[in-house]
């Protein structure tokens, strides 16, 4: 396995991954295929270029995705977000997703960040693990933050200092 940073030529594909991953992990992601979907191709291709986005691949398959974007904003780009992690069903427990954050908190150390921050489903004690293990820590957690099918569910932030 390879982490492999991504770029506006590999946007189709990252679009298609990652509409598999709000469709058939709906419950995992605060964002909806359907909203997602309209997003442009261009928007994407253009967010790979400036945000640090990576694939776990193996013999060419991507296994996992992620991004870390930077706030830009002058009193807060000490900071980073991970967002849209994915690691397919068949690359679970493999070691794609800490391959895949490794890669994530290096772009962040690299750009001289001083924490990273994520969110995620409170009820998804997985990925809460994985983060874990990787030094993240939970600051707090948002009530009813998303809506999933008529239903509130609460939303995990996690920050890491670096």
């Amino acid at each position: 396995m390879e982490s492999v940073r991504l770029g506006p030529d590999d946007a189709a594909r990252f679009v298609a991954m990652r509409q598999t991953a709000l469709a058939q992990e709906a419950a995992s992601f605060r964002t909806s295929a359907a909203d997602d979907a309209k997003v442009p191709l261009a928007a994407w291709a253009q967010r790979l270029e400036q945000e640090h986005v990576y694939a776990v691949q193996h013999d060419g398959e991507w296994l996992a995705i992620g991004g870390l974007s930077r706030d830009a904003r002058a009193k807060l780009d000490h900071k980073g977000l991970i967002w849209g992690m994915y690691v397919s069903p068949g690359a679970r427990g493999t070691g794609a997703a800490d391959q895949l954050l490794e890669a994530l908190v290096a772009s962040g150390v690299a750009l001289g960040l001083r924490q990273l921050q994520l969110t995620l489903m409170a009820d998804n004690v997985r990925a809460r693990r994985l983060y874990e293990r990787h030094g993240f820590e939970l600051y707090g957690t948002e009530p009813d933050s998303v809506c999933r099918d008529g239903i509130f569910a609460d939303e995990a932030l996690m920050w890491k200092r670096l």
